[in-house]
């Protein structure tokens, strides 16, 4: 999609945008600034040595709880490793969600079990590209069973990729947070596919495809838009 600037929008769809592009923009790149500094203790973890299942959780537990506890609204954050980058399991999640901040873990997989999160776009697109990946709107069957969009962070050491930092923002709380202004502008968000992720048309679903010629503004840094009705 190539975002172009708004051309003969009321003055209400402007302020609208705006206001909506600086909360789209404010959401993820301090969730993605946080990551980054998971991903920085990580990665000196992992450079000095094995790292365990316990190590790994260790490291960044308390950060995980505190970022969810802060006022980003997030339901869930924490870190997935690679396949065979942890030294006593194949596979395995440490992520913190919900209210109490429940830590779900998975100790048991193996490389043969049929969930292998290592498919998930939030997982195999940070290790394919190097870099960091927005997925969603889509339902997460793992954790919340509720629309969600992941923000997935690359954890790499020596060329290599041991796992990836994310936090999840359910759609719920975006619409929350830009219902307002998508109304007042009369648009959509939408993903880098040009599917709906908070729309004020109530007709349009998270993950609708919104077709058309409409106009767009791209969200900073980001692989998001809002698109004019």
């Amino acid at each position: 999609m190539t975002p172009v600037t708004p051309a003969g929008a009321s003055t209400a769809h402007h302020e609208g945008v705006t206001l909506c592009l600086r909360a789209v923009e404010q959401h993820f790149h301090q969730v993605f600034d946080e990551l980054a500094r998971w991903e920085r203790s990580l990665s000196q973890l992992f450079g000095d040595g094995p790292v365990s299942a316990a190590m790994a959780t260790a490291a960044i537990a308390s950060r995980a709880i505190a970022f969810l506890d802060g006022p980003h609204h997030l339901v869930g954050a924490g870190f997935v490793a690679s396949r065979g980058a942890l030294s006593d399991r194949a596979l395995y999640l440490a992520w913190w969600q919900g209210d109490d901040r429940r830590l779900l873990a998975e100790p048991t997989l193996t490389a043969t079990d049929t969930f292998d999160y290592t498919r998930r776009p939030w997982f195999a697109n940070p290790e394919r590209t190097g870099r960091r990946h927005l997925t969603g709107p889509y339902v997460d069957v793992v954790c919340t069973d509720e629309y969600t969009v992941t923000a997935t962070a690359p954890v790499t050491v020596g060329g290599r990729m041991v796992g990836v930092v994310g936090a999840d923002t359910l759609v719920e709380t975006l619409e929350d947070l830009l219902l307002p202004d998508l109304r007042l502008a009369d648009a959509t968000l939408v993903n880098e596919h040009g599917r709906a992720v908070v729309s004020a048309d109530p007709h349009v679903g998270p993950g609708d495809h919104v077709s058309g010629t409409r106009e767009t503004l791209a969200c900073a840094g980001l692989p998001l838009a809002v698109v004019l009705h």
